[in-house]
């Protein structure tokens, strides 16, 4: 259900208002959002939204629409895409894709964000990871593009959940760059959620740039939400 303007928590149950892919918005300014995931789970991944802060740009510390579906889709393919996979989410924002991703079986999760977004994403974890019984979760930095830290480090599967807000072109580039060197080329895939706006022409120039390095294995539309699955290229599909 949809918070009241006087509640202090978002709920988005599965197969319920957010679930099955449709669903009405999540509220934020509601100081948590939470998620809930099928039996055995018998308790929602929940994180906090920093709505206290003023004059502050706070994208990254919203839970935007787009999250509640890629957790809806993880979820109904958690098999082949998280089951005894490395995880890293990029641009990870609040973290809950890649907090309801840990209790599907992975054999890590990494959520990274800009230095500055951490704080948040480190509380989150905290609140979500202390029953023991999820994949190890770590909080990592990582600036798209500046990527000298992460030379070696692959991983199985990319998550990145509704990061495109009208970036320049630059910024647009140094993402795909960061997808593609995260990105296993054995057994890797990108789990791209996008959330269909007014910035379809903006945005074609970052699909431009998936599509010099990687193949589209898949798509999936819900409504105003695109889900992609890509491959690199040369690379095999998991």
């Amino acid at each position: 259900m949809e918070a009241s303007p006087n509640s202090s928590e978002s709920e988005c149950n599965r197969r319920g208002a957010c679930g099955s892919h449709s669903f009405s918005g999540v509220d934020r300014r509601a100081a948590t959002v939470s998620f809930a995931l099928p039996p055995p789970w018998r308790s929602p991944v929940t994180v906090h939204q920093n709505i206290g802060k003023i004059n502050v740009d706070a994208t990254a510390r919203w839970v935007w629409d787009t999250a509640p579906v890629m957790c809806e889709f993880l979820i109904d393919h958690a098999k082949r895409l998280l089951a005894g996979r490395s995880v890293v989410e990029v641009g990870a924002g609040t973290g809950l894709p890649g907090l309801v991703s840990a209790r599907l079986g992975p054999s890590s999760v990494v959520l990274t964000d800009l230095p500055s977004e951490l704080e948040l994403l480190e509380k989150n974890v905290e609140v979500n990871v202390a029953q023991g019984k999820e994949a190890d979760v770590t909080v990592r930095a990582c600036a798209w593009g500046e990527l000298d830290e992460w030379q070696g480090e692959v991983f199985d599967t990319v998550l990145c959940s509704d990061v495109l807000y009208h970036q320049p072109r630059n910024i647009l580039k140094a993402l795909a760059n960061t997808l593609e060197v995260l990105c296993s080329k054995r057994s890797g895939v990108v789990v791209f959620a996008y959330h269909f706006r007014e910035n379809l022409i903006h945005d074609a120039q970052f699909f431009e740039f998936i599509d010099e390095l990687f193949d589209e294995r898949a798509r999936f539309d819900f409504g105003d939400v695109w889900m992609f699955e890509w491959v690199p290229k040369r690379g095999e599909a998991c």
